[in-house]
């Protein structure tokens, strides 16, 4: 990480580089970034209703005052969005408005939000540039970075996606006050996730600060894990799979209630109770390792517990990307810090995920 006046930029070194801009009020500034490398006329903003009324205007008054010409398409808040249907109906607004490749797509809102666009980037005309500006925790710290986006079937979620890099990641700090507190504690989540597979500091802190002491050396670590393991494994056959942990189960979780009983991070910390619970009782995780865990999520109010079928919750978890053939790939820890992957038969699933 290096220090640009008073923007933090991490400059990521994947196939197509780009930079990550961490700051407060990167939003009324953001046209300034983009034009630096965006040679676009058009820029179609994707958001959702919630965020539309409080960034939008922002965001379009900095665009316009750098010479773009703005579009707004807005969708419904939630996992109900995250279709085929909605892609197509954004394809048929960009042909409309006679959108090329030498435009741009910028995806303003949370994970669902930066899945959606981040697929229609990918896929319109083979490929238009995307800015990513994320204004929940969680997409700031895990979902807007990497290039991983996708949308959902009815047999399960994000089995439709690429990998597409972002030209320009915007990381607004000052966004985080307008979230709700169970919006932080999601966020969370993902946070305790990064502790647990590569940073035992990090999980300390997490577990010993208040959210609001941290949240800025959160931001800036939780990037930097996310950062090594990406530029280390861009296509996840390696170690970015590690970023998976808690996700099998947690991927089943919100199919199952049909994603709405619990939020995706609610879902990944039952899922990675749930696996460090089970590798304890394998002996391939340190004994104590849960209870410590357990602590740490009655701290942000996050779920660990479930009361559903685990043999039709792993029987959900088998249709998922990690699956190779009669084979699975599970992320595991030895203990907090020390995340590996293990390749187990899908029988033995439940196993690993069942607690």
């Amino acid at each position: 990480m290096t220090w640009v006046k008073n923007v933090k930029k991490i400059n990521f070194k994947t196939n197509a580089p780009y930079e990550i801009l961490i700051d407060m009020n990167l939003m009324r500034t953001s046209g300034d970034h983009i034009k630096k490398f965006s040679p676009a006329k058009q820029v179609l903003i994707i958001t959702d209703d919630i965020v539309n009324e409080l960034y939008s205007g922002d965001l379009t008054d900095s665009l316009i005052g750098n010479g773009f010409e703005v579009f707004l398409f807005v969708l419904s808040h939630g996992e109900s969005s995250k279709t085929l249907q909605s892609v197509e109906r954004i394809y048929s607004f960009l042909i409309k408005n006679k959108f090329t490749r030498s435009d741009l797509i910028v995806a303003l809102g949370g994970g669902i939000v930066g899945d959606i666009a981040g697929f229609v980037a990918a896929t319109y005309m083979r490929g238009i540039d995307l800015v990513q500006i994320p204004t929940t925790l969680l997409a700031q710290i895990d979902s807007a970075i990497g290039g991983k986006n996708g949308v959902n079937l009815a047999h399960g979620k994000n089995l439709i996606g690429t990998f597409y890099q972002p030209r320009l990641v915007l990381v607004d700090i000052g966004v985080l006050s307008t979230l709700s507190k169970q919006s932080l504690e999601d966020g969370m989540a993902e946070a305790i996730k990064y502790g647990l597979i590569k940073s035992k500091p990090l999980f300390n802190m997490i577990k010993n600060c208040k959210i609001e002491d941290i949240l800025t050396d959160l931001i800036f670590e939780c990037i930097s894990i996310k950062q090594e393991l990406v530029e280390q494994d861009e296509l996840e056959y390696g170690e970015r799979r590690l970023l998976n942990f808690g996700h099998t189960l947690g991927h089943a979780i919100e199919k199952f209630y049909s994603f709405s009983k619990y939020t995706h991070g609610q879902a990944v910390a039952i899922g990675m109770a749930y696996t460090v619970r089970s590798g304890e009782n394998l002996a391939v995780t340190n004994s104590g390792t849960y209870e410590e865990l357990i602590s740490v999520l009655q701290k942000y109010n996050l779920p660990y517990e479930i009361d559903c079928d685990m043999e039709k919750l792993a029987e959900i978890a088998k249709v998922d990307k990690k699956a190779t053939g009669e084979f699975f790939d599970i992320v595991l820890i030895k203990s907090i810090g020390e995340g590996f992957v293990k390749r187990v038969k899908k029988y033995d699933l439940k196993k690993y995920i069942g607690g």
